[in-house]
């Protein structure tokens, strides 16, 4: 009984995770996602700038690919420790010749974003960039993203809103426990 009821959990799991990322493919327009790259920025009373990357491979976390960065800029300027991050992650996976994420989100707004893709295009790469607004509660309230970016609202009670909420939670921790 135990046993049929871990698997029914599984399947039931597996089934909310793969919903979610079918939404999220189709409000960015994309055909699917397999790979994402999630981002946060960090600091200690606006010095000591760190960043955190971890990645969820079909919805589920990748704890062995995740990484930390400690930033060239030790002030709190969010916008060029993105700028940094983003360049030297994907930097080395062109030098490495890893695989690419089909998605990248950064914990942040358009600012955030608008550096990223700047980032991404002056590399050669063509990796979509959304990124997770917060209200004014500094609860995520919706995600940015397509081209033009736009603000999508996402139904708190949806499973895309969970999936999207636990990234966030999990690259936020990730990187204030560095």
């Amino acid at each position: 009984l135990n046993l049929h009821n871990k698997f029914e959990e599984i399947v039931k799991d597996e089934k909310r995770t793969t919903i979610a990322n079918e939404e999220l493919a189709n409000i960015l327009g994309m055909d699917s996602i397999y790979r994402i790259d999630v981002f946060d920025n960090s600091n200690l009373f606006g010095t000591f700038a760190v960043s955190g990357m971890v990645v969820f491979i079909d919805g589920k976390p990748a704890r062995n690919e995740y990484r930390k960065y400690k930033v060239s800029v030790d002030v709190n300027d969010d916008y060029n420790t993105m700028k940094e991050v983003i360049y030297r992650r994907y930097f080395r996976l062109l030098k490495d010749n890893e695989p690419f994420p089909d998605l990248i989100i950064v914990d942040g707004g358009v600012g955030q974003i608008n550096v990223a893709r700047e980032v991404i295009t002056s590399l050669g790469l063509s990796i979509p960039v959304a990124g997770l607004k917060k209200d004014d509660k500094h609860s995520t309230s919706s995600l940015l993203g397509n081209y033009p970016l736009e603000e999508i609202p996402i139904n708190k009670t949806s499973e895309l809103f969970l999936l999207l909420t636990r990234m966030q939670d999990e690259v936020h921790n990730y990187t204030i426990s560095y």
